[in-house]
């Protein structure tokens, strides 16, 4: 059987051949690609809101640093009024030194080891308002804390969190010739102490009958309150040493 394509029908056979390979193209690789784009495009998408992220996040930097400066600074004024946590000889030594300054001769020292306690703000009970009226009034000098005034005044109280602190008691034994001087020479030297050392009480005892000369020995108990301290210069050495990153240069497109 002989089959001869006519001159249309041939040219119609090559529309169509060339259609399918076009189509067949399209579906096989340009299709593939134009997908691939796609996800490139959403790709980068994400990658730029990650960086947009970044970015923020770098710009903030300087703030953090400043807000750890401030606070290494804040505490490190705050721990001044503490001890620094350490062995009991070293709350012995600073203790033995301030009665040293006065010329009382320590005949002995006691120190318990530290143990964690509570610290809690000052409280005003409700039911005890009243009976500031006139405590309030012979303040004259604003020396009652002044949660004592927000109380009174009605002001509501801050919620402030319980701190863990190290307490020791200290029992100091000290002779001397002259009872009650030195007795109220060590109660202002430690009342004046800008640490926290807290004299409990102090009792005189006269042992003078074993002496030709009067003498008294004298028992002083003493609660001292420590911290281990935060070394703020090594902090704020290392937060200086934070820096911003640098920006990169674009990347070629």
């Amino acid at each position: 059987m002989n089959l001869k394509l006519s001159y249309r029908d041939k040219v119609i056979f090559i529309v169509v051949m060339v259609i399918l390979v076009l189509v067949a193209g399209f579906f096989l690789f340009i299709k593939p690609k134009f997908e691939d784009v796609e996800k490139a495009k959403n790709i980068l998408a994400q990658k730029e809101q990650e960086k947009a992220e970044i970015d923020e996040t770098i710009n903030t930097l300087p703030n953090i640093i400043d807000t750890l400066k401030a606070t290494a600074k804040e505490i490190g004024e705050l721990q001044e009024i503490f001890l620094d946590e350490g062995h009991p000889y070293v709350n012995e030594t600073y203790i033995r030194e301030i009665l040293n300054e006065l010329n009382v001769e320590v005949v002995g020292m006691t120190t318990e080891y530290t143990v964690a306690d509570e610290l809690s703000k000052y409280v005003v009970k409700p039911a005890h308002i009243l009976a500031y009226d006139h405590k309030i009034d012979s303040d004259l000098y604003n020396e009652l804390p002044q949660e004592v005034y927000d109380k009174y005044n009605g002001v509501k109280a801050q919620g402030y969190p319980d701190a863990v602190i190290g307490v020791t008691v200290m029992k100091v034994k000290f002779n001397s010739d002259l009872e009650l001087q030195d007795a109220y020479a060590v109660i202002d030297r430690l009342a004046e102490d800008e640490k926290t050392v807290i004299l409990n009480s102090i009792g005189t005892e006269d042992i003078s009958q074993t002496t030709d000369e009067p003498v008294y020995e004298m028992e002083a108990t003493i609660t001292m309150y420590s911290v281990f301290p935060l070394n703020v210069d090594k902090v704020l050495e290392e937060t200086a040493e934070v820096k911003p990153l640098e920006e990169t240069a674009p990347a070629a497109e």
